[in-house]
């Protein structure tokens, strides 16, 4: 793994997701979303998970992921994501977990496993969030790590607390 590139990739993504992810969204039945997704290229449906792709990418490697899982037929949890190379970058906003987010959450990490095949998932939120701790703690149940200061995303993660879910890619002879 290059980790210039790395670097140079994550440094894109975390701008971008700095000023345009606004984190996980609730939807009434009938509500449309902040932007219309009509023109983003469905990627996968299923009876709970819809994901679909931003037809404008980031750069040559990176692209715009919304997710939505429907909770109920009256409510859907919905978020924006950005897959760069093999990882998937997550961002929380400030302010209480909405409804659905473990569900949601969980859906998009068996996602990323399963349907993308990435390598890692990182997660990020402010360090100055009064809940950091609980979500630390939550995020480390779930299988995630704090990423450490010295690796090369965390020195310009600044004020973002970062953790990374690595993903063991199995090969078997189907594939």
């Amino acid at each position: 793994v290059n980790n210039t590139a790395v670097l140079v990739d994550s440094a894109c993504v975390l701008r971008w997701v700095r000023q345009q992810a606004p984190g996980p969204q609730m939807n009434t039945a009938g509500q449309s979303t902040s932007r219309d997704l009509t023109q983003d290229v469905l990627l996968y449906k299923d009876g709970k998970l819809t994901v679909k792709q931003q037809v404008i990418s980031l750069d040559s490697e990176s692209s715009i992921l919304h997710f939505q899982y429907q909770l109920s037929e009256q409510l859907s949890w919905s978020m924006q994501t950005v897959l760069s190379g093999r990882s998937l970058f997550v961002g929380l906003p400030n302010g209480e977990l909405l409804k659905g987010t473990k569900e949601g959450l969980t859906a998009v990490l068996e996602f990323a496993e399963e349907k993308l095949k990435t390598n890692h998932v990182f997660v990020w939120f402010m360090k100055n969030r009064p809940d950091k701790l609980l979500l630390t703690r939550t995020f480390c149940y779930l299988g995630f790590e704090l990423v450490k200061q010295d690796h090369l995303i965390a020195s310009i993660a600044g004020d973002l607390r970062l953790m990374v879910y690595t993903i063991q890619q199995t090969h078997s002879s189907e594939e």
